[in-house]
Order: structure tokens, then sequence, then C-alpha cells
């Protein structure tokens, strides 16, 4: 028996924590439509847990401040699909724990497909979708920000109870299969999170790590003022698995050689346009600069979703789901194949090619990140996003364009990028999205039509 929902994720049977589930080929679905789940393995997902015994027991646990989180939540339910509350939530939680763009790809791709996923088992199912969401969403949070001791298992209890109008602690059936439904899938979501590479990191031990089959010639990156932080940030989520499939050497751009009269000329661009920078560019500069304790880029992306949405009045919940399903992989994946074009170049920053090149002493506008420069990850993380949000809101696609190609001009005008990391970034970006939304469901007529649009069903 299969249980065969369509996730446009690539995980494998070695993930799945249930011998009985088996997910679908990301290719072969295509539509809710092709979403196929036995009576048998509904069953199995509906009783996998019980889920009286996921209830936080601690006494420093905050119900009232749970309550409050989930009375807003319940109350936006009446207006939009129910997966928004837990955007916005999973934003603040960035700024709270200032998390690295990377990781903030990384676990916006996790949690909304595991929202889309359990979503689409539980419309399948026959049951509550809406609380089966939030439970697969609470989950995944609590994998990524451990340090806020199940807070978002107390938020759903809330929101179960108050949705459902029963007892905190005593949960009816309808609640109980749809809870035990999204906490299996938020499992299966963790189990990826725990073998996508993501955990391997530097612990300081091999410095030399970093002269090992790397780039020491011309132009090769070093720190830059004024803090000098070493080591680089994150060299190894090259080396995590991306969502959809990448051939890293057949889309890998190359950057203009060090030195050479293209590399010059927009060396100087940068060094002219720090000279004469306008208070427009510097307030875009500052605008995308998403730095530390911020939402992030990505998140600011999740959050450009959000605005574009909330202008629109009712809006599609099944469409909402991939939309912001397939905008996250797509990030997710510009990220990590930005970074390997980074680490396979080891490109300085505008500031030291500027003192090695033509002696002068660059002071750009915003602070440089600590890593190599070639491609922006701004720019190609943008190209990304702009290009699937236009695919499923395709009114607002040269909107959204434009917000990208400014995102990667900011950091020109910021100036720790080269017009050529920039461009780059943006084609490949572009070329990343093309992955997921070929894979992704037709657009419907109206973007604008709404199927039940709190519950989905």
């Amino acid at each position: 028996m299969m249980l065969a929902y369509p996730l446009r994720s690539r995980l494998v049977g070695s993930l799945l924590v249930m011998a009985a589930l088996v997910l679908s080929d990301a290719a072969a679905a295509r539509n809710l439509e092709d979403t196929r789940v036995a009576r048998g393995e509904c069953e199995t997902l509906a009783h996998a847990h019980e889920v009286r015994s996921l209830l936080p027991a601690s006494v420093f646990h905050d119900w009232e401040k749970a309550g409050v989180e989930a009375a807003g939540m319940v109350k936006s339910w009446a207006s939009e699909p129910p997966g928004l509350a837990w955007t916005r939530l999973q934003l603040s939680m960035h700024v709270k724990h200032k998390v690295s763009p990377t990781r903030a790809a990384r676990g916006l791709a996790l949690m909304h497909v595991a929202m889309r996923d359990a979503a689409l088992a539980a419309k399948t199912c026959g049951h509550d979708v809406a609380l089966a969401q939030s439970m697969a969403a609470a989950h995944v949070l609590g994998y990524l920000f451990n340090a806020e001791e199940r807070s978002f298992d107390r938020i759903v209890f809330e929101l179960a109870a108050r949705y459902r109008g029963h007892a905190r602690d005593r949960p009816d059936d309808a609640s109980a299969r749809a809870l035990s439904l999204g906490y299996e899938i938020g499992r299966q979501l963790v189990a990826h999170g725990d073998s996508d590479g993501a955990q391997h990191g530097w612990n300081g031990v091999r410095l030399q790590w970093y002269g090992e089959e790397r780039y020491y010639g011309p132009g090769s990156w070093e720190p830059t003022p004024p803090y000098f932080y070493f080591p680089p940030s994150e060299p190894f989520a090259p080396l995590w698995r991306t969502w959809m499939p990448v051939d890293h050497d057949a889309i890998r751009p190359v950057p203009p050689r060090y030195g050479s009269p293209a590399y010059l000329k927009d060396l100087q661009e940068v060094i002219d346009v720090q000279r004469a920078l306008t208070p427009e560019q510097l307030a875009i500069a500052k605008f995308w600069v998403d730095g530390h304790g911020s939402v992030t880029p990505p998140g600011h992306w999740n959050q450009i979703a959000l605005d574009a949405l909330a202008g629109r009045g009712a809006v599609d919940a099944r469409r909402t789901l991939d939309m912001f399903a397939d905008l996250n992989m797509a990030m997710a994946d510009a990220f990590i194949v930005t970074w390997a074009v980074k680490y396979r170049y080891w490109t300085v920053r505008p500031i030291t090619a500027a003192r090695q090149l033509l002696g002068v002493e660059l002071k750009p506008a915003i602070l440089t990140p600590p890593f190599p420069g070639y491609v922006s990850g701004h720019a190609a993380t943008s190209g990304a996003a702009a290009r699937v949000l236009g695919h499923y809101l395709p009114d607002r696609a040269a909107v959204f364009d434009a917000q990208a190609e400014q995102a990667a001009m900011s950091r020109l005008y910021g100036g720790i990028h080269f017009r050529h990391d920039n461009e780059d970034g943006l084609a490949l970006g572009r070329r990343l999205a093309t992955a997921v939304i070929e894979r992704a469901a037709p657009p419907t007529a109206s973007a604008e039509h709404t199927e039940s649009q709190q519950q989905g069903q």
C-alpha cells in the first residue's frame, strides 16, 4: 500500500520513519488531484501518535503567551489561509534569534514544505487541514529553534482548543487525528533536515582547512575591515543537499579575470558610485541590507509575498501552500548553489580589490559580509524568488522582477559587490527557479479564486 501525495521535495524513502509510508516521485505529481492515499495509510497517519502524550507538561511553559498567539492565529484564519500566520511567526524568530541568511532559507523551506505536505495529506484523508499543517509547522519550528522549549507545541494545543472548542489537554477525536497526522509529517521533514548536510560545520581545530584545495592567487578572498571576521561564513553550505536536482558544473557562472579590463571597469564603477552616492541609492542599499537581527533576505521575500497576498482579498489556500513551498525551496537552492560558486572561486570584495589594484581606500556604505563575493547571494535569491512569485501571481511578475533587480543593485550601491556579481547572480537564481516552476502545478485561471480559503477542503 502506498501513500502518494505530491511532494515536490526530493525526500527519499530512507527518511521516512514509518515503513508503510512511501512518498511519490516529485516529477510524477503535478496537481493536487494526483493525491491518492489508501485508507490504511490515512488511519496509520491519524493514529501514529497518542496526541495527549505530545502535550508540553513542564511548569516553565508559558501557556498564557501561547494562548495570545493562538487567539491571533484563529482570528486571522477567518480572512486568510492558515499557513500565513506561521510564516509570520517564523520571520519573527529570525529577528529574535538573529538567524543567518543561509540557515533562514533552509528553515523556511523545511517548514513550508511540511505545511504543504501535511495539508495535502489531511485533505485527502478527510482530516482538519488547518490543524494538521499547524502541527507540522510547529514541529519543524521546534527543531529549528530548540531554545524556544516547545513553545510552538503549546501554540498548537491552544489553537486546537480555541478552534475546536475542547479542553486544551483533552483534544476531541477530530483534533487528535489531524494533530497526529501533522506531527508525523513534521517528523519526516525534520528527518530530511537531519540528513541534508547542514549539520556539517567547522570546529576551529583545523584552521588549515581553508588552505586545502582553494585558490590563493591574485584576487583571492581575505577578511575585510572593519572587523576582519574569520573564518568565512558557511564554507560547508556547498555540500548541503538541494531540493531540486542541480548540475553544479553545468550552471556555474565564471567571473571576469582579476585585473582584466572588464574587472577594472566594474571596480571603478563601485568606487565612483560610492564617491557620489545619492540619498536614494543609500536608502535602497539599507532597505535591502537584511543584516544581523533582521528577517533575513529570504525572509524579506516571504514578507513581499505576504504583502502581495494582503492586497488581493480572498486567496486560494491551495495555491498559497504551493507558492510558499516553491518560493522557499527555490531560495534555499539558490543559497546552496551561490555558496558553491563563492567557495569555488574565493573572489575578493571591492574593498580589497580597490586597495590592491588601484591604491584606493574604499569606504562601503554598508558592512562587507565575511565571505567571498562572486556571485551575489542577494541577487541570486531575489532572482529565484521573483520568478516563482511571478509564476503564481502573473499580474505582478514585472513588479517582482523589478524588485529583484533593485535588490541586486542595492549591493553595488552598498559598495560590497561588483556589477558582474549582481548580474550573474540574478541570472543564476532565475535559472534555479525554472527547475522549481517546471515541477509546479500550472497556474489556475485566477489567482484570486477561492476554494474553501480557510480549510482548503
